[in-house]
């Protein structure tokens, strides 16, 4: 990896607010002890770009927007002037802050998948914190061929794997390659279905509206997979150096040693309740398995992650989420049945619009 700048790290600890507006886990809203980081350059440009690569190297599944607030907290130091009559206009160098969380040489974290809103969701699990990293759009299973419900573990990768249609038992293997439907790289969760995270051939179905198109695994972008892909070598198994797999097109597995393995947690929410830079706000998703209109749920089923939009749940999750909330109860069942007879699936509705239209 090539940085346009050097990288001189001061370590101490101070607190940090980097935090974007756009924050779906309330647990993260908290103060960050970070350590500042000093890149040495010419430029704000050329340092900010340092440091982006830095962290893009040292933590490969951090979103963009985590990067711009990195990038945010820079303060420039300038060089001394030549002489006392002359101001000085050129930086000596750029300190910024970030959380120590991302620093550490051995990482955990939590992939959180939400099934019929198609996204799965990445948290750092640091201490006692679960930090949001960032939210990725995937490719669900059909009605027919589910992706289950669970608490699982990541215990297994695969890299650039062959696949066979599980409908076609008696085909021949799709060698891995561009047109393999699993992509570059497998992530195993459970261990009871052929049901894993991967990479796809149709990159173009990762944004599409209604992703319920799989056999029962979960799609992902190949750009985020490849993310991830280096964050599992780089960042979370210790027990082996896999870092030969890196530029390897090699199809090969390898299997978690304890210490490496971590939580997955794969839940059947038909809403969500956060907020953002416009306030707090209900999203409605459709109940894809028809889980609404029958109790009959399949033995593979947590019945606990499976969360339907009545008014009491949206109710209680805006409790959880809203911690800011001024907002009697009866006005929020208001609020929430209004949505919830009127409103668009996958389509975020202001809790304050929809006030002031009710009103």
């Amino acid at each position: 990896m090539k940085y346009t700048a050097a990288i001189v790290f001061i370590f101490f600890l101070v607190p940090c607010f980097i935090f974007s507006q756009d924050l779906k886990n309330p647990i993260t809203l908290k103060k960050l002890d970070c350590d500042s980081v000093t890149i040495e350059a010419s430029s704000v440009v050329d340092a900010d770009d340092a440091i982006t690569d830095y962290m893009r190297d040292k933590f490969a599944i951090l979103s963009d927007e985590w990067l711009g607030n990195i990038t945010s907290t820079g303060k420039v130091n300038m060089l001394p002037p030549p002489d006392s009559l002359t101001l000085s206009v050129d930086i000596g160098s750029v300190t910024y802050k970030i959380p120590k969380s991302f620093l550490v040489d051995t990482a955990k974290i939590l992939w959180e998948l939400n099934i019929p809103e198609f996204k799965s969701y990445l948290y750092q699990l640091h201490n006692q914190d679960t930090i949001f990293i960032d939210i990725w759009n995937n490719v669900v299973g059909t009605a027919k061929d589910k992706t289950y419900e669970g608490y699982f573990e990541a215990y297994r990768i695969r890299n650039w794997p062959s696949w066979k249609d599980p409908e076609k038992p008696e085909s021949t293997p799709t060698p891995p390659g561009p047109k393999n439907p699993l992509g570059l790289f497998v992530v195993h969760y459970d261990r009871a279905s052929l049901r894993y995270f991967h990479g796809t051939n149709k990159n173009n179905l990762i944004y599409s509206r209604m992703r319920n198109l799989s056999h029962g695994c979960v799609r992902n972008d190949n750009e985020n997979i490849q993310k991830m892909k280096e964050f599992i070598i780089k960042r979370i198994i210790k027990a082996d150096n896999l870092e030969y797999w890196l530029n390897s097109k090699k199809s090969m597995i390898y299997d978690l040693k304890e210490s490496d393995i971590f939580p997955v947690r794969v839940l059947y929410k038909t809403f969500s309740v956060f907020r953002d830079g416009n306030g707090p706000y209900i999203e409605l998703y459709k109940d894809i398995y028809g889980y609404g209109k029958s109790s009959q749920y399949s033995q593979a089923n947590q019945k606990e992650l499976i969360i339907l939009s009545s008014t009491e749940n949206i109710l209680t999750e805006y409790k959880k989420n809203i911690r800011d909330n001024n907002i009697s109860d009866e006005k929020l069942r208001k609020i929430i049945e209004y949505v919830t007879n009127n409103g668009d699936l996958y389509e975020r509705y202001y809790v304050k619009d929809i006030e002031a239209l009710i009103e």
